[in-house]
């Protein structure tokens, strides 16, 4: 912090980045590295920022939500195909 208990913005985001490593470190003992890559996204946040806290590549972040945005569309066609689609 600087003088005076004055807190910057820098100090901001800096423990909002250590913040956000331990609560991903919880997570990731209990989910799989997609589901967090996934909730993640839910945010807002870059793919370098989910690469950033899960450990991984922002090419491994983007090639995880490309696959699950396929999965769910195909779960989608198959939900319209057998006559399941939301009245």
């Amino acid at each position: 912090m600087t003088r005076n208990s004055e807190v910057s913005l820098a100090d901001l985001l800096l423990q909002q980045k250590i913040s956000n490593r331990l609560l991903a470190a919880q997570l990731r003992a209990t989910m799989r590295q997609m589901d967090l890559i996934v909730l993640l996204a839910t945010t807002g946040a870059s793919h370098a920022d989910i690469a950033a806290i899960v450990g991984t590549t922002p090419a491994t972040v983007q090639n995880a939500l490309a696959r699950t945005r396929k999965k769910q569309s195909e779960q989608g066609r198959r939900k319209v195909e057998l006559g399941e689609e939301e009245k």
